[in-house]
């Protein structure tokens, strides 16, 4: 079964299907004007960096992915959750 959604927080990473991973090199949360800010680094066939804010979407593998929000679950370290949309 296909991963659909994801957290992740700061210095993590999740393996995915067929060997791709994504780690989640930095975060930062909305400020004032500033939308939030998310750095991961992915490994398909080969290693790529994004640097995302929410709505932004990335290839991995075939597969395409969406930084759908940065959130704090309980007032907790910030969390970056991506969803798979292709």
């Amino acid at each position: 079964m296909a991963i659909e959604e994801i957290s992740l927080k700061g210095g993590t990473q999740a393996h995915l299907d067929a060997g791709m991973k994504i780690g989640l090199v930095s975060i930062r949360e909305e400020q004032d004007d500033t939308a939030a800010t998310v750095v991961i680094a992915t490994l398909d066939h080969s290693e790529h960096d994004f640097l995302l804010h929410p709505g932004d979407t990335f290839p991995l593998g075939d597969q395409t992915w969406e930084l759908t929000r940065v959130e704090s679950p309980s007032g907790r370290s910030l969390t970056a959750v991506f969803a798979r949309i292709e």
